[in-house]
């Protein structure tokens, strides 16, 4: 955990078990949740829009954001998170996720294209984990029964914002971007509201 907060107050106790659970493999726990459940929600026509949004946000803040809460003792509620697949103008002051990369570089997923990234063109910015998918099916936009067969959750789509202001910045060439996620590390960070 990065712990940002001013003031460092635990609101319950620690969840022993968590204690060995890296955030990493509770991101990727999520992700395989994902895979397993989005076959079942074709058939019941949930796999994208609205439906999507109402079955994954809340299903993300159950299994990601309150096995962070138990781990570390910080009790989190909604609005103090950053919500799952939501971009925002700034991270400052909202609990969330940054990846940092496993490798000196990776192949990420740019506007339907494959680009070489080296992680020093990385280096004054923060990843922020938005989402897992596929880089080409936008399910909250919707996609077709035909097109939800081929969806998958490979992938992160991640926001690169400034590492001094923890906000968008204008002209990063690498503003939205899918990795895989085997390229990734996902460490939870604790903010005070502003």
């Amino acid at each position: 955990m990065i712990d940002r907060r001013r003031t460092k107050t635990f609101g319950h106790e620690v969840e022993q078990e968590l204690l060995n659970v890296t955030d990493t493999s509770i991101l990727i726990n999520f992700s395989a949740a994902l895979t397993s459940l989005y076959p079942h929600l074709v058939p019941i026509h949930a796999f994208a829009y609205d439906a999507w949004d109402d079955i994954v946000i809340p299903l993300y803040y159950e299994m990601v954001y309150q096995s962070f809460s138990y781990k570390y003792g910080i009790i989190i509620t909604s609005s103090e998170m950053h919500p799952y697949m939501y971009t925002l103008p700034c991270y400052r002051g909202l609990h969330h996720i940054e990846c940092t990369l496993k490798k000196s570089f990776i192949e990420a997923f740019i506007n339907f294209e494959w680009v070489h990234v080296e992680k020093q063109d990385l280096e004054n910015y923060l990843i922020i984990f938005k989402s897992f998918g596929d880089g080409s099916n936008f399910l909250t936009g919707g996609i077709t029964k035909e097109q939800a067969s081929e969806v998958h959750f490979n992938f992160v789509e991640v926001e690169i914002v400034s590492s001094k202001t923890r906000s968008s910045i204008d002209g990063n060439k690498y503003k939205t971007m899918f990795i895989r996620k085997e390229d990734l590390h996902f460490e939870f960070v604790a903010e005070e509201k502003i």
